[in-house]
């Protein structure tokens, strides 16, 4: 499975062992290009108070590092209500327990995993394809500035014989 791509500022300060200079340039004049207005980013309406607060904190978080742009609302807006509803599941299950009683057809009663383990699992799963599948993390945003290889004319041999 290939890495992933990180953004050209982050890799610089990690340390660069394999980018010529011209290369840093592609990659830097790239993520510029695909920048985007990041003026005017509120959380939607329909967002309750938890996931509005979660909303805002990242919104700061992202801007500092300029990865959130106006186009991003909605998208950031899922994840911020998946992770409210996350966090009501975390703390029903923290008052209910982990196991609950269950009474069976039979009107046997047994102790049975907390149902809500199940959705808490599923909203974590919502969180994690949204923060990288849709450009929210920064490994995901880079992937889309990597440049392209340049296409050069094949040699006589490599004609003959292909790339061997």
């Amino acid at each position: 499975m290939a890495r992933k791509a990180v953004p050209i500022d982050l890799m610089l300060i990690k340390g660069n062992k394999h980018l010529t200079k011209k290369e840093i340039e592609q990659r830097k004049a790239a993520e510029e290009a695909l920048r985007m207005r990041d003026e005017n980013i509120e959380p939607p309406e329909w967002l309750d108070e938890v996931a509005k607060q979660e909303f805002n904190r990242l919104v700061e978080l992202l801007k500092e590092v300029r990865l959130i742009t106006e186009a991003d609302i909605h998208l950031l807006a899922t994840y911020c209500d998946a992770y409210s509803d996350y966090v009501k599941c975390t703390k029903l299950i923290q008052e209910e327990g982990l196991m609950v009683e269950y009474t069976n057809k039979a009107a046997e009663t047994n102790k049975v995993p907390h149902p809500l383990l199940t959705k808490k699992k599923q909203l974590f799963e919502q969180m994690k394809a949204v923060a990288s599948e849709f450009g929210l993390s920064p490994s995901a945003r880079a992937k889309l500035a990597m440049p392209k290889k340049e296409e050069k004319e094949p040699t006589p041999e490599e004609k003959l014989f292909g790339d061997v």
